[in-house]
């Protein structure tokens, strides 16, 4: 499986000086970060377990005020406070997807949220809305009745990438989505998520500790290091 090709394209996301520390007399996790995110391009993002990986995604997507940056999305100033439209360009994947599910919650109702937090369908369409998404992430229909303890850890991933999916976003901030998965369910989804990502279009980062695993859907790969970004060579 190839990685999708680079389309030089729009500038969805980009990040200036973005700095993070932890506390006044802590050394800087992040030290004038800059990235930029375009449209129909895959950025990896590696570096060692505690480098500041993602708190750099956190960052990005606003759950976690950075010390200091200047972030924009589609040339448009973000700030602390986003507006609605903003929170649905930039959508967030945890690393693990058990976490981010109610428990309470089948997987259809799970992935249906953000068309009715964002507006997205009205009542009746969707849950057919949702069920294509979730066929579409390799889930059956049954398997979209269940509620997380029902599922595996791989069917949960895949609800919630769904979930983000159904948001429409514009940028995908990917935080070690396979961490918790075997290899085998891991090239699976790989698969799944490649031919989805090529056929949305997003800017997306992918963050990860596997530098073999990223080159499998990345264009470009960056490894965080004492606070900074560099390329990796090919």
């Amino acid at each position: 499986m190839s990685a999708p090709g680079r389309v030089q394209s729009v500038l969805r996301l980009r990040a200036t000086d973005l700095s993070h520390r932890w506390g006044p007399q802590q050394p800087p996790v992040l030290d004038c970060v800059g990235l930029d995110l375009h449209q129909g391009e895959v950025v990896g993002l590696v570096g060692r377990s505690g480098s500041g990986k993602s708190t750099l995604a956190r960052c990005l997507a606003g759950l976690l005020q950075p010390s200091s940056a200047s972030l924009s999305l589609n040339g448009q100033v973000l700030t602390a406070a986003r507006t609605l439209p903003q929170r649905r360009a930039i959508q967030y994947v945890w690393q693990e997807p058990q976490c981010a599910l109610s428990p309470y919650r089948s997987a259809m109702a799970s992935a249906a949220e953000p068309l009715e937090g964002f507006g997205l369908a009205d009542r009746l369409e969707r849950p057919q809305r949702a069920a294509q998404m979730l066929q579409r992430m390799g889930l059956t229909r049954s398997d979209m009745q269940r509620l997380p303890h029902q599922l595996s850890g791989g069917q949960c991933q895949r609800v919630v990438l769904a979930r983000a999916l159904l948001a429409e976003p514009q940028v995908l901030l990917l935080d070690e989505p396979f961490s918790a998965l075997d290899s085998v369910t891991t090239a699976a989804l790989l698969q799944d998520l490649s031919q989805v990502l090529t056929e949305h279009r997003l800017a997306v980062l992918l963050v990860s500790h596997d530098r073999a695993l990223v080159r499998r859907l990345a264009q470009r790969v960056l490894v965080l290091e004492q606070g900074q970004l560099r390329v990796v060579a090919d």
